[in-house]
């Protein structure tokens, strides 16, 4: 079952509700639309999302840190985490960010190799 474009919607508005994270709205989208690809099932999905939202409060706050990143996404760092939590699951999840002094700015997120690797995927974005 496909997830619903009310449910895609009210992702963007939870995602884009964390204070001091900030990314261009149309690759927000994109990003859900590709979790929502990655985890068709609602309940995975809502997990996914509420994932991502903890994740990003959790780098404002500078309670976590990511890795610095290199090559065509140097500048850049990518923080790991899981989309569901579960002890001792790996870390299926990434969010390339960089520090800003408002806070962050969030270049993409989403599963790390599906649909497809997410660092080749941002860095064919450019800056």
């Amino acid at each position: 079952m496909a997830v619903s474009e009310v449910l895609l919607s009210q992702a963007v508005a939870v995602i884009a509700s964390v204070r001091g994270a900030w990314m261009d709205a149309g690759t927000l989208a994109d990003d859900v639309i590709l979790l929502a690809y990655v985890w068709p099932d609602d309940d995975e999905f809502k997990q996914a999302v509420s994932s991502v939202r903890r994740a990003l409060t959790l780098l404002v706050s500078n309670h976590v840190e990511g890795a610095e990143l290199k090559y065509g996404l140097a500048g850049w760092r990518s923080y790991h985490f899981q989309h569901h939590r579960c002890q001792g699951a790996r870390a299926d999840m990434s969010i390339i960010y960089r520090r800003v002094p408002e806070g962050i700015q969030i270049k993409g997120f989403g599963n790390r190799h599906l649909p497809s690797d997410i660092y080749e995927r941002l860095a064919r974005l450019g800056a």
